[in-house]
This record gives C-alpha cells, structure tokens and sequence, in this order.
C-alpha cells in the first residue's frame, strides 16, 4: 500500500512540474499583430469609475488601442518603462506597461505629448492598466 501511495505522489509531483514548464515557457501574445478596440484614456477611464464589473467585462484581457495625451513617464531599474495616460482625474490615470523588447528607444516619451499606445488591458486597481503595451505612433 505505502508503494502505491508513494508512486502516486511522484506522478503527481511529475505532472505539476510538466504543467510548470509548460505554462512558464508559454510564448507572450503577439499584441502588435492583433487589432484592438479604439478608445480615448478619458472614454476607458470612465467607463471602469463608473462600473467596472461591466467594462470588465467588455475589456479584460482584450487589445486596447488607447489614445491620450503622456501624464507622466515612470522609469523602473528592471523593467521598461510604464507610460502614465491623463484621464483629467490627476490621481488615476491609464498605466501601460511597456513591452521590455520594444520600449521606445528611437522615439522616446514627454509627458504633455498625445499618442496612441496598444495592450493588454489586465484590469483596474487605481489605475487602468494595459500590460505588453507598444507604441502606434
């Protein structure tokens, strides 16, 4: 009986550790190749302030193409940058995360300039925050 028990719980320690690998070698989303939903950083804020169960469920986890004017700019020491969008609300904003391999090296970010960022919407925290995003223009 103890062998029995003992070769089920290395199968099961075997099967995690296959399902480990395999979802931490899952390759990212190819969010430059898809076509988001447009909308403007004051639309999409709006819309989670005023019912975010409903926005989440119109936007969670799809592409967002998100159109707004730079707020501020947030340098991290291991990541790329995360790019804040104003909303008109100067505590909550639209915080994307930029996509460490295509972060703006040749254009870079100023804060007052309007641009068009594409990602991953993940949610709203106190922020709207778009995840693996990339610059349009």
């Amino acid at each position: 009986m103890r062998n029995i028990a003992f070769l089920l719980g290395c199968c099961l320690v075997a099967f995690l550790a296959g399902l480990l690998i395999y979802f931490y070698n899952k390759p990212t989303r190819n969010v430059a190749a898809e076509t988001g939903i447009s909308i403007t950083a004051a639309e999409l804020y709006a819309q989670f302030n005023t019912d975010h169960l409903q926005a989440n469920e119109v936007y969670l986890n799809k592409v967002l193409q998100v159109s707004g004017q730079v707020l501020s700019i947030k340098n991290t020491p291991y990541a790329a940058p995360v790019v804040i969008l104003n909303t008109g609300n100067p505590e909550c904003g639209i915080a994307c995360l930029l996509n460490h391999l295509v972060a703006p090296t040749a254009h870079p970010v100023k804060p007052g300039e309007t641009i068009i960022i594409k990602g991953i919407c993940t949610g709203y925290v106190n922020h709207v925050v778009l995840s693996n995003s990339s610059l349009v223009n």
